[in-house]
C-alpha cells in the first residue's frame, strides 16, 4: 500500500471510535525497529500502529456477535476507512460472522466501501460456509 497521510489519519480516526466504542485503547510501546523504519517513512509509524489497532478490534469482537451488533455502525466505517488493497480484511469477518453476507454486503455498499473490501464479504461467507460444512 502507498502510504498516504490523510488516508490513514481517517483509518486511525475510524479505529480510535472503534476502539472508544468497545471501551479499549492501544498502548504504543517503544519499539526501535519502528523508529529505524520512520526515518525511511515519515508514515511507518502510523501505518503499524492502525495494524495493532485493527488486530485488538478484531480480536475483541471476534466470535463476539453482541458486541458486533453493539458497535456495528463504528466496525463498518473502520472497514470504508481502509482503503489498502493489501491491508487484511478481519473486521469484514466479524460483520459477516454476526449480520450475514447479504446484510454485510448491503450496508458496506451504502457506505461507499472499496470494492476489495466488497470482496472479502463474499470470501468470508464462502470459508464459513465450508466450515460449517466440514464440520456437520
Amino acid at each position: 500500500m502507498e502510504l498516504d497521510a490523510r488516508s490513514l489519519a481517517e483509518q486511525e480516526r475510524c479505529l480510535d471510535e472503534l476502539l472508544g466504542a468497545l471501551g479499549l485503547a492501544w498502548d504504543e510501546p517503544a519499539d526501535p525497529r519502528v523508529e529505524a523504519l520512520a526515518a525511511r517513512q515519515p508514515l511507518y509509524p502510523q501505518y503499524h500502529r492502525i495494524g495493532h489497532k485493527r488486530q485488538l478490534a478484531y480480536r475483541t469482537l471476534d466470535g463476539e456477535r453482541r458486541l458486533v451488533l453493539g458497535s456495528y455502525d463504528a466496525v463498518v466505517r473502520a472497514v470504508v476507512a481502509d482503503r489498502g488493497t493489501d491491508s487484511p480484511r478481519w473486521l469484514v469477518s466479524v460483520l459477516v460472522s454476526a449480520v450475514g453476507r447479504r446484510r454485510a454486503e448491503a450496508d458496506l455498499l451504502a457506505a461507499g466501501a472499496s470494492a476489495d473490501a466488497l470482496r472479502w464479504v463474499r470470501f468470508q461467507a464462502a470459508a464459513t460456509a465450508v466450515a460449517v460444512r466440514a464440520s456437520s
